[in-house]
C-alpha cells in the first residue's frame, strides 16, 4: 500500500496535480486540510486514486467533512487531524497523547506548513508540510507512507 498525504494546499492545486502525477501507482491521497475543497477538485481530477480528506481551521462552511479520522489500512491504524486543535505549534505533547489514545501507528497533521517525520515509541508522527505555502526553511513538500509486510515506511519529498 502507497499513500500519498498533502496538506495546506489552500486553494492552490498545482504543485499537488504534479506530486501525484509523479506518483500514480499511489494507492490513496491523503489531504489534511486548508483547504480541503481542494482534496475535492484533486479528487475529480483524478477519479481513479481513492481520496481522504479532512477540514483545517482555514476551511468554512465545512457541511459534513471531518476535523479528524481514523482509517485502518493494511492492519495499520492512520489517525489524520489537521493540527490546530492540538496546538501544534508549541509542541507536540497532546499528538503524542492522541497517538497513544487511538492506539494509532501513524499520526499525520499539517497546519505548520513544516515537514516532519518522528518516530516515537511504536508509532510514527507525520507532518507532510505544505505543497503550496511552505514556512521556514522548507520547500513545497508531500509525505508518502508505505505499508509493506506489517511496516509502515514514511518519508517526506519535495516537489
Amino acid at each position: 500500500m502507497k499513500i500519498l498525504v498533502l496538506s495546506d494546499t489552500h486553494g492552490d492545486i498545482k504543485r499537488a496535480e504534479k506530486a501525484i502525477r509523479a506518483n500514480r501507482k499511489v494507492d490513496l491521497i491523503i489531504h489534511l486540510g486548508d483547504y480541503f475543497r481542494d482534496a475535492q477538485k484533486l479528487s475529480e481530477i483524478f477519479p481513479d486514486i481513492p481520496m481522504e480528506y479532512i477540514y483545517g481551521n482555514c476551511d468554512f462552511l465545512i457541511g459534513d467533512v471531518a476535523g479528524e479520522k481514523l482509517l485502518e489500512i493494511c492492519g495499520k491504524r492512520i489517525f489524520m487531524t489537521h493540527g490546530h486543535r492540538y496546538s501544534v505549534k508549541w509542541d507536540y505533547e497532546k499528538l503524542y497523547a492522541k497517538a497513544r489514545e487511538q492506539h494509532a501507528d501513524v499520526l499525520l497533521f499539517g497546519h505548520t506548513h513544516i515537514p516532519e517525520i518522528i518516530q516515537k515509541e511504536n508509532y510514527y508522527i507525520v507532518n507532510p508540510g505544505s505543497i503550496a505555502e511552505p514556512r521556514g526553511i522548507s520547500e513545497e513538500s508531500y509525505a508518502i507512507i508505505e505499508i509493506a509486510d506489517g511496516m509502515v515506511r514514511p518519508a517526506i519529498y519535495q516537489v
